[in-house]
């Protein structure tokens, strides 16, 4: 692992139960040198992306601006408001893009309808890999040996297989939503909340992420059979032009 992979690992360490850290939580997670630590610490805290509290380290200012930036010039979401917008407007549903990072599907743009209830999980923050169809779909675009390594390092450690997540009916499932271009998921993140996704690609066709439409499981059956697959694909494919021509 480069310093530069080494160093950013830091930001890992942040979550909702730890929003300061200190030089002992980044020995003991990460398992660096004190002297490493000290280092990272002050060179993240020179650049701006961390400032010092009485208790340690918080994400700091720059860290704002670059979300200021992103949500304002970043290409996918540039290329995304508008359909987003349509979907909602057309639906009532929540309309989610969601971004393939590392091995984690991230909600980088969500847009509330008028559809009450929780949303299929927060912007910025990694969604289940096995129990969404807005990361399933995802994982069904991958090469075989990504899915295989992914399967590997998440579910196998966390018990899955014993939840009927076993390799081979897990491949399959994955075979029949590229087969038909499209996952939808049934009260798996939230009782009685559905949700269907199709794939985002970039410009060489690798998969670059999703879009979402979920809502009350109510409101789903209220649609025509395939009317709401029709339209996030619709969407979806649209979005994928648009990224080839940026």
């Amino acid at each position: 692992m480069n310093s530069l992979r080494r160093l950013l690992r830091v930001f890992d360490l942040f979550r909702p139960e730890q929003p300061v850290i200190d030089v002992d939580i980044i020995c003991q997670e990460l398992g660096y040198t004190p002297a490493t630590a000290y280092r990272y610490l002050r060179e993240l805290g020179d650049a701006g992306f961390l400032k010092r509290l009485p208790r340690g380290y918080a994400l700091g200012p720059r860290i704002v601006t670059l979300e200021h930036q992103m949500a304002n010039y970043d290409p996918l979401l540039a290329c995304s408001r508008d359909l987003v917008d349509r979907l909602v407007d057309d639906t009532g549903l929540d309309a989610l893009v969601s971004e393939w990072h590392g091995d984690s599907v991230v909600n980088v743009l969500i847009q509330r309808g008028s559809d009450v209830g929780p949303v299929g999980g927060d912007r910025g923050r990694p969604i289940d890999l096995f129990h969404s169809a807005t990361s399933r779909v995802v994982l069904a675009y991958l090469l075989p040996r990504q899915i295989r390594r992914i399967y590997d390092a998440h579910a196998i450690p966390s018990g899955l297989l014993h939840l009927g997540l076993a390799w081979k009916p897990f491949t399959k499932s994955l075979l029949a939503i590229r087969k038909q271009g499209y996952c939808i998921s049934e009260s798996e993140l939230h009782p009685g909340r559905s949700g269907v996704a199709a794939p985002i690609f970039d410009e060489k066709r690798r998969v670059l992420g999703s879009m979402t439409l979920v809502g009350r499981s109510e409101r789903f059956r209220a649609f025509q059979p395939g009317y709401l697959c029709d339209l996030v694909t619709g969407a979806a494919s649209e979005l994928t032009a648009r990224i080839a021509l940026q």
